[in-house]
């Protein structure tokens, strides 16, 4: 079974879908979702179906927003 992405607490789960939904470049926003996505628990493989993105994408994203914050995104 494949373990769960950890996501640094740099915002909450409701600031994360509020960017996501707000946010108007649709990369930006895809990225959000991914990582709302990821901090709700969801597992990578539903997040790469959800997204398109695959999951080395969506693991350089992830290692960038825990170091950095939204200023990884």
């Amino acid at each position: 079974m494949p373990k769960r992405i950890s996501i640094a607490k740099h915002l909450d789960i409701a600031e994360l879908e509020q960017l996501y939904r707000e946010t108007k470049d649709r990369v930006e926003s895809r990225q959000y979702q991914i990582i709302w996505l990821l901090a709700q628990g969801k597992k990578t493989e539903e997040v790469e179906e959800v997204t398109g993105y695959s999951r080395t994408w969506i693991y350089a994203l992830v290692k960038r927003y825990n170091q950095l914050g939204i200023s990884g995104i």
